[in-house]
């Protein structure tokens, strides 16, 4: 698995789940390759759309990911569409080398409080801080269970739209992204 699968992942999710169009900027014809530009821009037909960097970390591997995969031209992207747009922009991370994999779907600005509160400490964020990481990162909770919010879950296969990944974001965040009233979406929940 990698970043590639991951992006087309929650491709999936946004367009048959949620009735979002999503785009990846490589594959719109004739657009101009333009450093920086995160992964999607998804339009919302009943609303204002936003942008999504993708990005992953493998635990396999790493042990933190690291604030400087996130390049200074993907920031401003996300940053500058964060202040003019209200649904603003979105990190999507995937966790990968682990069963079960995870998926968070993390509001811009969050992460740049996230960052700013670590970067005290260090420029990356533990998967888990345990032992061999700073007693302040341990103690204060700083890591991946700032996340937690943010975590997809996995849509059982009976419960799947027809095209999608199998997740879904979660229920505090649903309400911005839905096409439909809230009160459909809940009755296809259950």
């Amino acid at each position: 698995m990698n970043e590639s699968q991951v992006r087309n992942e929650l491709y999936r999710m946004l367009r048959y789940r949620y009735n979002l169009w999503p785009d990846h900027f490589a594959d719109i014809p004739g657009l101009k390759k333009q450093p920086g530009r995160p992964d999607l821009v998804v339009m919302n037909p009943l609303g204002p759309g936003f942008y999504m960097e993708v990005k992953i970390i493998n635990v396999a591997k790493e042990t933190a990911f690291h604030f400087d995969k996130i390049s200074a031209g993907q920031r401003r992207w996300l940053s500058m569409w964060e202040d003019v747009r209200t649904d603003g922009s979105w990190l999507g991370l995937g966790v990968i080398g682990t069963r079960p994999r995870k998926m968070y779907v993390i509001p811009w600005s969050t992460w740049l409080s996230i960052e700013e509160l670590l970067t005290p400490f260090q420029n990356s964020l533990p998967y888990s801080a345990g032992p061999g990481y700073r007693v302040e990162l341990q103690t204060m909770g700083l890591d991946f269970r700032l996340l937690t919010p943010f975590l997809c879950t996995k849509v059982k296969s009976s419960e799947r739209v027809s095209g999608e990944s199998g997740w879904r974001i979660p229920l505090t965040l649903e309400c911005l992204w839905t096409t439909q009233s809230p009160s459909q979406t809940s009755s296809k929940m259950k």
